[in-house]
Order: structure tokens, then C-alpha cells, then sequence
């Protein structure tokens, strides 16, 4: 009996470099019956004569040349193009591992699940790697549990990447074009139509860290939109889940503190964006000191915090150092 199609969307800007590493990931896969969609969203190098090279060699690959719109909106026209019956996504600056899509699609059909995720390998300028968790065990979950998981960053994350989705979940759902870290403001409402949850973190996509990457460029305003996505997800996670609260709070947290780290990587002091991120922790710390489940690298975030910017950037610095290696 022939596997289902499976739809993989690549959204493509100016990855020239990394490309061809991407594509020929998925080409080579155990899974053979794809429909690779590779969005051109306007890329100004050669990324567009690439994709066509790649549909002209396989016909698994289909090339939508677009104007530049943001990576929403080439997601978009991805989920919109895509023929499969379920769908994954894969930015083209990264590579998965030969059986990515073939795991994917087994822990999610032999465990009755709507989405199904596996882990992630960070790759770091300097070569070094470094798993996401450590947990490899079988998760399976409603959605309550992984949004709650998801807030915590406890072995399931916000990530679109690291997940299979079956095709029906994307009806009505779109990205929201023009903001950054969409898959925020997104992959939530995917997870709280699914029924089951399949998760097992072993590591089959590599998510290469580059320092003009957009969580490492030079700051700039867009990069509130993090904060933006969280407070919306964080809404509508305690309006529809009144108990998961804490978790929440605990997501809007993380996004100051991923915004203020991101300023401290920049270099650049803007003391405007500094008052309204550390006001905003401030208001929110006493119930993340209090929460049992509060990952460790927050309460210590916190705490420096608490001694000044100054020494919040510091350590931050030696952290990300070490992390680097």
C-alpha cells in the first residue's frame, strides 16, 4: 500500500549558501512520496535559479516564484500550494536527518496522533552541537498538557519545524504576515485543535545557529514582535485554559527575556526598549519565582536581573560563551 503524500514548505530568502545542503536533506529521505514546496519569496541572489535546478531534477520539487512578502506570507502560499495530506516545514538554511520525515510520520500514525514532533540538534558557528533535551522517551499528549509543555519550554516547543501536521489543521489558520517569530503566534492554535500529541525528542532536524540569524542580528524593533506573539498566545491560553495561568505568565516572561538578551547581543543600548522589557519582568517575576515549574535559567535570569542590566549582560554573555563553546 503506497504512503501517503507528504507536503514539506520551505519559505526561501537569501540562503544561497545553506540551499542546496537543505534540499538535498529531503531528497534523500527514507520517506520517498513528498511534495517538497520551495517558496522563492523574492530572494535577490540565486536561490530562485537553485530551486528551479532542483524541480528540473526532481519532479518531488515545486518552485513558487513570489514578490518579497516576509516569511508569513511564503508560508502561506506554501500551505495554500500544498498537496499532501500532511504537512511539515523546514527552513532552508537548516538540514534534517535521512528518516526526519519517515520518524515523523511513524510516531504519528502508530500513536493516532493529529501532530507528532521529534527533537532538534542546535549546530553552532563554532561547530559545536548541543541537543534540545535530553528526554527521548514517548510523549503523548492532548492538547492541554502540550500547551502547558510549550510554555515551559518542557521538551515540546513553539517551533514549526520539529513536527508533522496532519492537513486539516491548517483550515482557517494563517500566519500572520508581517511579524517576525510567527510560529509563535501560530503553531498554538495548530496544538489546541489536535486530539493527540505524539512526541519523542530524538534528534532528526539540525537548527544551525548563524550570527546574523534573525534571533542574532543587530536589534531593531521588529523584534518586539516576540513579545507581541507571546502576549497573544499567552490570551488565548488562559481565556480557553484558566488553570494553565502560571504557564502562560511563565511564556510572556520568557519572551522579555529572549528580547533582552537579544538587545545585549546587539551591542546597542536603547534604554526605551530596556525600561519597558524590565518593567514588564518585574511585574511578572513574583509568580515565575514561586512556580515550581519554572525552568532554573529563569529564576537566575531574575535574580541578575535584579543587580542591574549591566550585570544581567554580563552574565548573559559569559552563559552564551559557554553555551558556544
Amino acid at each position: 500500500m503506497n504512503k501517503p503524500l507528504i507536503s514539506v514548505i520551505l519559505p526561501i530568502y537569501n540562503v544561497e549558501r545553506q540551499l542546496e545542503r537543505c534540499l538535498d536533506s529531503l531528497l534523500s529521505q527514507t520517506y520517498g512520496n513528498l511534495d517538497i514546496v520551495a517558496v522563492d519569496d523574492g530572494s535577490p541572489d540565486r536561490c530562485g535559479k537553485i530551486c528551479d535546478k532542483y524541480a528540473k531534477k526532481d519532479s518531488r520539487v515545486r518552485v513558487i516564484h513570489r514578490e518579497n512578502g516576509g516569511v508569513s506570507a511564503a508560508r502561506n502560499s506554501g500551505v495554500a500550494a500544498a498537496l499532501g495530506e500532511y504537512i511539515a516545514f523546514v527552513d532552508p538554511d537548516d538540514y534534517v536527518e535521512r528518516d526526519f520525515i519517515e520518524f515523523l510520520y511513524n510516531l504519528l500514525t502508530q500513536n493516532d496522533a493529529d501532530i507528532s514532533a521529534c527533537g532538534a540538534v542546535e549546530v553552532y558557528f563554532s561547530g559545536k552541537t548541543a541537543p534540545q533535551t535530553q528526554d527521548t522517551a514517548l510523549h503523548v499528549m492532548d492538547a492541554h498538557e502540550a500547551l502547558e509543555r510549550m510554555c515551559y519550554n518542557d521538551g515540546f516547543y513553539v517551533t514549526l519545524w520539529d513536527k508533522l501536521y496532519k492537513r486539516e489543521l491548517f483550515s482557517g489558520i494563517y500566519f500572520t504576515e508581517g511579524k517576525l517569530f510567527e510560529d509563535t503566534g501560530t503553531t498554538y492554535k495548530l496544538v489546541d485543535r489536535a486530539n493527540r500529541i505524539a512526541v519523542k525528542c530524538e534528534p532528526k532536524y539540525n537548527y544551525v545557529l548563524y550570527d546574523q540569524s534573525i534571533t542574532n542580528s543587530r536589534f531593531n524593533e521588529k523584534k518586539l514582535d516576540y513579545v507581541e506573539m507571546a502576549d497573544e498566545m499567552a490570551d488565548f491560553i488562559t481565556e480557553k485554559y484558566p488553570d494553565l495561568r502560571p504557564a502562560a505568565e511563565r511564556k510572556r516572561m520568557h519572551a522579555c527575556f529572549s528580547t533582552l538578551t537579544q538587545l545585549v547581543n546587539s551591542g546597542v543600548r536603547d534604554r526605551r526598549v530596556e525600561k519597558m522589557l524590565t518593567g514588564r519582568i518585574k511585574e511578572l517575576k513574583g509568580g515565575a519565582l514561586r512556580d515550581p515549574r519554572t525552568p532554573k535559567r529563569d529564576k537566575l535570569a531574575i535574580m541578575s536581573l535584579g543587580f542591574g542590566f549591566g550585570f544581567f549582560a554580563t552574565v548573559w554573555k559569559i552563559y552564551l560563551k559557554l553555551k558556544k563553546g
